[in-house]
């Protein structure tokens, strides 16, 4: 199992010597992958139903985002053995010709260590501001991710779909990678039915132990109806602040087969040195080997 961890660029440790120092630090303790999250506009109010919080409530306290690409860039510097990962971006707020240049940019630039983990979005307030339909979010993310791997070949494309047409154009540089995995966020079953369709990987956050059973369930029922190995289809968990990484649950992960653990580190707290303390500690856990170097 491969684990990565959460980079401070969201909330009050969002600052760019903290990111730095969550990168340098999660490559000396043996890190496999760095992860950062997305909120495009922060809306003072929200009356959106929130999925992953116990009262339906968002808390938009935490309110500096710092964009999870240039993010990305910039820990790279400090880290560039490790993978970078997006947990996720919200894909129907971006234009996809635009998105799949950024992604190929930088795994171009990271020699091919990309994870491109994309969700739909809850926030309604946000689509509003940004002037995407709402009520379309998973048909545009569904056409994105057609369009996108299809530039991500580095040939000239044609395509006319519902929401995007582009005829004889390519991006250059193409991915390092054969092909950017593309890893859809999310639990509901609209998300598993898209992952069973056409991900590279399932990515749910901040559930329990037994919903992870339940959907890995559902994913593996989704993946024989569309003629498809369920052990073909990776699974990245995050925990969140659901529940902890401990030897006991650590072993309830590699039970389940998880290829990819993400830890979250304290966001709200805008002190650095127990992020470094959970690193720690979670790098015990899960017997991780430092580096040297």
């Amino acid at each position: 199992m491969l684990v990565g961890v959460r980079l401070p660029n969201a909330g009050p440790k969002a600052t760019p010597a903290n990111i730095m120092a969550v990168a340098r630090w999660a490559h000396r303790l043996g890190y496999h992958s760095m992860w950062v999250t997305d909120r495009v506009l922060v809306p003072a109010r929200s009356g959106s139903f929130y999925p992953y919080g116990t009262a339906g409530q968002w808390n938009p306290s935490t309110g500096t985002y710092v964009d999870p690409l240039i993010s990305l860039t910039w820990a790279n510097a400090i880290a560039p053995e490790l993978q970078l990962g997006t947990s996720v971006l919200v894909a129907p707020l971006r234009n996809p010709v635009l998105l799949a240049k950024q992604f190929a940019a930088l795994d171009f630039l990271s020699g091919g260590r990309v994870i491109c983990g994309l969700g739909v979005g809850w926030m309604k307030e946000e689509f509003a501001g940004v002037g995407v339909p709402y009520e379309e979010r998973g048909r545009r993310a569904t056409e994105m991710v057609q369009l996108m791997r299809m530039l991500w070949t580095g040939d000239e494309v044609d395509f006319h779909g519902r929401y995007w047409q582009i005829s004889g154009c390519r991006i250059a540089p193409r991915p390092v990678q054969p092909a950017i995995p593309v890893i859809w966020g999310g639990h509901s079953d609209a998300t598993l039915r898209r992952v069973a369709r056409i991900g590279d990987g399932w990515h749910p956050t901040r559930i329990n132990i037994p919903e992870l059973k339940a959907g890995l369930e559902k994913l593996r029922s989704l993946c024989e109806k569309y003629g498809r190995d369920p052990q073909s289809v990776p699974l990245f968990v995050r925990p969140g602040d659901v529940y902890t990484v401990t030897p006991e649950t650590h072993a309830q992960h590699l039970e389940l087969g998880v290829t990819h653990l993400i830890i979250d580190t304290p966001v709200d707290d805008p002190s650095i040195e127990n992020v470094h303390q959970e690193m720690e500690r979670v790098a015990e856990v899960c017997s991780l080997r430092p580096r040297t170097v």
